[in-house]
């Protein structure tokens, strides 16, 4: 993934993917890169409050070599990268 939007000495941030899943629900999934560290936040929006709330983070460093979880939500709670990705396949750059 090469769209950063913004980089500032070690840090980039990079465009947000955003899905539509119908019916005002959509997923965000927003990286930065700080130093040695890759974040990637997710969120989503639901129709009944109309703003993007907190869903889970994934991080990723030179020791932490597999991108880790940290649920928020309980629809993502004990979600592995590769059933999140099943899910949603189109944030599947966003972790390369």
């Amino acid at each position: 993934m090469e769209d950063i939007i913004l980089e500032i000495g070690y840090i980039k941030i990079y465009k947000p993917i955003l899905i539509d899943e119908g019916e005002g629900y959509f997923m965000r999934a927003t990286r930065i890169d700080v130093g040695s560290f890759n974040i990637i936040a997710i969120e989503q929006m639901h129709p009944n409050y109309g703003y993007f709330t907190e869903y889970m983070l994934w991080i990723k460093s030179f020791h932490i070599r597999k991108w880790k979880s940290t649920p928020v939500i309980r629809a993502s709670y004990n979600m592995s990268l590769e059933r999140f990705l099943e899910l949603y396949p189109q944030f599947k750059s966003i972790f390369e």
